[in-house]
């Protein structure tokens, strides 16, 4: 009983969080995004952040579309079905591609192309041609009985 007034409270705070971003602060996000609430979205240049649909974005994690050091004000951009790790950290004017999964912890500072498994600090290209499913999950590497379709776009 507890467990599903607890499911239901986070969907209502992720479609409120989604409506906040989007209405509140101007940011381009897209359809069904999963951005946690513990993430951090460049409020100083809010409508440079342009996230793409079917996105996750875990706890910790930093996006970011200013910098003051040089006085840029430029988009950063996440494609979609991409996954963001927990603490990474996206500079801005960085341009993540569709289908990609950027490993916790690690730091983009460089364009990413489609389908790229990116970790470390700075973060760099590990894997190529990776499919991905809805919110980033990786879908090539999982047999087919196996497969769950609400995972597919």
């Amino acid at each position: 009983m507890i467990t599903k007034l607890r499911n239901k409270l986070r969907a209502y705070a992720v479609v409120y969080l989604r409506f906040k971003y989007r209405n509140i602060w101007g940011m381009d996000i897209g359809e069904d995004c999963e951005i946690s609430t513990k993430a951090l979205m460049d409020k100083t240049n809010p409508k440079g952040v342009h996230v793409g649909a079917y996105t996750s974005i875990a706890f910790g994690a930093v996006v970011l579309s200013h910098d003051f050091i040089r006085n840029r004000y430029v988009d950063t951009w996440i494609g979609e079905r991409c996954s963001v790790g927990t603490n990474a950290i996206i500079f801005p004017g960085v341009r993540i591609g569709n289908g990609c999964i950027i490993a916790p912890g690690s730091v983009v500072t460089k364009d990413v192309p489609d389908g790229c498994l990116v970790m470390g600090n700075p973060a760099r290209v590990l894997e190529q041609g990776l499919i991905t499913g809805k919110w980033g999950v990786r879908v090539n590497d999982i047999p087919a009985e196996r497969l769950d379709p609400k995972v597919l776009l």
